[in-house]
């Protein structure tokens, strides 16, 4: 039993690039977003002055430290120090900078530079290392890959959901069940509600939606949807995000231009950043 106010043309449906858009970067989308940009800042600050090792043949020289300073960084509660100096290869006059913890040299003090010899120019002294920070500094990455696991997992729903409202046979269902389960938003325990509908030729299926504002799908004794009709199980609850589909005068899908615009700011800013970061 559909409620009398829910109409949507029949599939397939024209959907308007503004409502692919917003199904693919609104809602928890925006999470995954926001949680990838922020721990960018930490992968770029500590994993991009992370220490790698430097391969190929490599070898010894002398130089000469030309100055040291601190850098403003800490390790494990250790002040980091840049340690520049020079040296020489086959005649040839290179400078370097070399990172320590602890251990201090001082500016005209004597040193040994390791260097590779395909590339005289990439060089360590001896004991320190070429980046601010050691190599553990990349266990930062785990940070941003939690953001891409959930923009990964919004961006299947996003296209699920875009594919639905152009194919997909609207029916209504009625709440059979609710759990909490253990992820939390905004301190809103996600709660994974179950809906029970028939499909057009009377076969019995369930929907699933996971929401922190369960109210928005507990106002109604029937909640309209959207499933796949040869896949029922796959359904989209038109509720599930905070605005529901609407049609304009013509009876299509009404497109939301702004609101698809406001919803690209965040992955744009983050987007740019990183590039940015990498150049």
């Amino acid at each position: 039993m559909l409620q009398p106010e829910v109409r949507f043309p029949p599939a397939p449906r024209r959907v308007p690039l503004s409502l692919r858009i917003l199904a693919l970067v609104g809602g928890v989308a925006q999470i995954g977003w926001a949680v990838f940009g922020f721990a960018s800042i930490f992968l770029w600050t500590f994993g991009g002055n992370a220490e790698l090792p430097m391969l190929g043949d490599l070898a010894l020289t002398s130089g000469r430290v030309t100055s040291v300073k601190e850098t403003g960084a800490s390790e494990n509660k250790t002040r980091v120090w840049a340690n520049r100096y020079e040296y020489s290869v086959i005649g040839q006059r290179f400078e370097g900078v070399s990172y320590s913890t602890g251990s201090r040299v001082a500016a005209g003090d004597p040193v040994v530079v390791q260097y590779r010899t395909a590339d005289p120019s990439q060089s360590r002294i001896e004991g320190m290392r070429r980046k601010m920070f050691g190599s553990g500094a990349f266990l930062v990455i785990i940070f941003p890959s939690v953001g891409i696991v959930i923009l990964i997992i919004a961006t299947r729903i996003g296209l699920r959901r875009a594919r639905l409202l152009k194919d997909g046979i609207l029916t209504s269902g009625k709440l059979t069940g609710s759990r909490p389960t253990n992820t939390r938003i905004n301190n809103r325990t996600v709660y994974e509600l179950t809906f029970a509908f028939t499909t057009y030729d009377g076969r019995a299926c369930e929907a699933k939606a996971r929401t922190s504002r369960t109210e928005r799908l507990e106002d109604e004794e029937y909640e309209p949807l959207l499933y796949d009709p040869l896949r029922p199980q796959v359904a989209y609850l038109l509720d599930e995000v905070p605005t529901r589909p609407e049609l304009n005068e013509a009876g299509e899908l009404r497109a939301r231009p702004l609101a698809a615009a406001v919803s690209l700011i965040l992955p744009v800013i983050v987007i740019a950043g990183n590039l940015l970061a990498v150049r």
